[in-house]
Formats: C-alpha cells, sequence, structure tokens
C-alpha cells in the first residue's frame, strides 16, 4: 500500500465495496478520506437514503482523525464515563458507532473509510471490504 490513497486505490476499494453492498442486499453510501479528513472517493449505491451520504463521510472522517474504527468510541461516551460527550466536542460531527476503520501504511494512518446505509454489522462488513482492497494497493 502506497502512503496515500490515491484515486485509482480509491476506486478499487469503492468497487470491492459496492460488491459487498451488494452481495448483502444493502441500500449503503460508501466514503473514502485522506488522512486529513478529505474527501477522495464516494458513492451512493442503489439509491441510499440520502442521509446516509454525510453519515458516511463523518464515520470515514472520524476513523481517519481519530485513528480508530467508529465503533471503538461507543462505550467510551455514554453518560458517566471518561469520554462522555466527545461526539459532540468537535465542529465536525464524530460517529461513534460501527462502520468507519481506519487505514494505515504500516502504523501511520494514512486515511478512513466509512460506510452508512445498512445494520451496523453490514456497514462494518462493506467498509472492511474497502480497507482489504486498499492494502491490495
Amino acid at each position: 500500500m502506497s502512503k496515500q490513497i490515491t484515486y485509482e486505490a480509491a476506486r478499487r476499494a469503492i468497487e470491492a465495496g459496492v460488491a459487498k453492498a451488494n452481495e448483502l442486499a444493502q441500500r449503503s453510501s460508501l466514503s473514502i478520506v485522506d488522512a486529513g479528513g478529505h474527501l477522495v472517493a464516494f458513492t451512493r449505491v442503489n439509491d441510499a437514503a440520502f442521509g446516509t451520504i454525510e453519515i458516511a463521510h463523518n464515520k470515514a472522517y472520524t476513523a481517519a482523525a481519530l485513528r480508530f474504527p467508529t465503533d471503538y468510541w461507543m462505550k467510551l461516551v455514554q453518560p458517566g464515563a471518561a469520554l462522555y460527550g466527545l461526539e459532540r466536542t468537535a465542529s465536525r460531527p464524530l460517529v461513534v458507532f460501527g462502520g468507519g476503520l481506519p487505514v494505515k501504511h504500516g502504523d501511520e494512518v494514512i486515511g478512513g473509510v466509512g460506510v452508512s446505509g445498512g445494520p451496523e454489522e453490514a456497514d462494518v462488513a462493506i467498509a472492511r471490504a474497502m480497507v482489504a482492497a486498499l492494502g491490495d494497493n
């Protein structure tokens, strides 16, 4: 994998995500961002609800910005937990449920992927397919 997510690699990852979404019969939005959280590639599969567009992008952004899968934060942001309210502290919404994964080159986070539209398990499966495709870069 390259130290940056190229458009060509992102396109292949989007194609892998679309294939997984179709396999799972999901209408989803898929987003890929670079290390700075800037959009590299996006698609909306099979007339996914328009609300999934922003959520997918925010999942990708969160995974890149915080350098962990988005669902890592769920227990930590509950009332009484150490990071309660974290998802509301940034100027951009942070997402704390599954479907966002960081993209790494070695130990370095070089971007993130985000998927929205299905049940959380489906979003995660599609995101994993995208990250796996980026590993083939």
